[in-house]
């Protein structure tokens, strides 16, 4: 069966969000490597003594920026993974990338939670489109076809 167009959205969102993911966690990491140097580590901590935090120290936040782009780079790495396995209709990409979706929506619920109506509102909408986009009947043939034809392979 040839791949329905909701599946290639899904695929191509998918590589959006890792393009995204890596710019993130690059962003991240330069963060930490401009920090660690020996003056704006000070400065760091300056600012967190002045802000009443005593029990955080800057070396902890630079070690906890550089920790968060790595994570982050991770999982856009991960949704290179799925996007590939996905566009091949595997179930397992499926699920993962339902579980990813999950996450995402309860990210926006806690905006919604913050004050930050628009945005939490916009992430859900857009991880219920990508639910639609991978289980719709087009989409959860396709991935029922293609898990069948790799079985029996």
């Amino acid at each position: 069966m040839k791949r329905p167009v909701t599946v290639t959205i899904a695929v191509v969102l998918q590589w959006v969000a890792a393009g995204i993911a890596t710019f993130v966690g690059l962003e991240l990491i330069t963060a930490a490597i401009e920090l660690s140097d020996a003056d704006s580590e000070s400065a760091v901590g300056q600012a967190i003594v002045a802000s009443g935090i005593t029990d955080v120290s800057a070396s902890l936040v630079v070690r906890g920026l550089l920790l968060a782009g790595t994570v982050v780079l991770g999982l856009a790495l991960l949704r290179i993974v799925l996007a590939v396995y996905l566009a091949r209709g595997r179930v397992w990409a499926r699920l993962v990338i339902t579980i990813l979706v999950v996450l995402n929506a309860l990210t926006g619920v806690a905006y919604l939670f913050q004050g930050a109506f628009w945005q939490g509102f916009g992430i859900i909408v857009l991880e219920l489109v990508v639910l639609w986009l991978i289980y719709n009947p087009q989409a959860s043939t396709f991935i029922s076809d293609s898990t069948d034809q790799a079985v029996s392979a």
